[in-house]
């Protein structure tokens, strides 16, 4: 991209994303269709044919075009998205990190991150400190739940338990697997502590187990 068009798209940016709602939004509020729709257009201002259409209204036409969606609903993910006060992704993180301090893996969370960089599929990286094998499919669980209810716009949760007595920068993993948000919406957490192995473990995929 030439420094013209940097210029242009931050011109574009900084002036047309501004927010539209009568109430800004809670990050717990957006869903996948806000975040694949304004990281769709924001990816688009970089395209000269884009960044060159006379009004904002003509470029969220156009990209809706593109992307196959009415441009009242891509407008509508944009304003949404653009209402939160702050860095979406950082605001996902500490949401996140209250939602677990709140869950049965109190106290253990060594790490949280998300990655946006598929507007289409967004993933957190969960990594906390297990306690025993037979309770990692529980603390699993439990950290599933949490960040669907946290971030739902989530697609994956990668997770990553360490040993009990590991240094927190320990990169050996004693349990690992992911969850994609359909079996998470599906977790109940009032069924966790008696029903997690028989009902969720088969939820988890690419798992890899070491002894604790």
């Amino acid at each position: 991209m030439t420094k013209t068009n940097r210029r242009t798209m931050t011109l574009a940016l900084g002036l047309w994303l501004t927010p539209h709602l009568a109430q800004a939004l809670e990050v717990s509020e957006l869903q996948k269709e806000d975040i694949q729709g304004f990281g769709y257009f924001r990816n688009a201002l970089s395209f000269d044919e884009v960044q060159q259409l006379p009004s904002r209204t003509a470029q969220i036409r156009r990209v809706a075009r593109d992307m196959g969606w009415k441009s009242t609903r891509l407008q509508s993910a944009i304003e949404r998205y653009e209402s939160i006060e702050g860095d979406v992704m950082a605001l996902a993180a500490e949401a996140a990190k209250q939602a677990l301090e709140a869950s049965r893996v109190k106290g253990r969370v060594v790490s949280v991150e998300f990655d946006d960089s598929n507007e289409s599929h967004v993933v957190a990286y969960i990594r906390w400190r297990g306690t025993s094998s037979k309770e990692v499919i529980k603390d699993a669980s439990s950290i599933a739940h949490a960040i669907n209810e946290a971030t739902p716009f989530v697609s994956t949760v990668s997770l990553a338990a360490i040993h009990p007595k590991a240094k927190e920068t320990s990169k050996r993993n004693v349990w690992e697997g992911k969850v994609g948000d359909v079996a998470m919406a599906r977790i109940q957490p009032d069924r966790i502590e008696d029903y997690a192995d028989r009902l969720y473990k088969r939820m988890f995929e690419d798992v890899k187990e070491l002894p604790f």
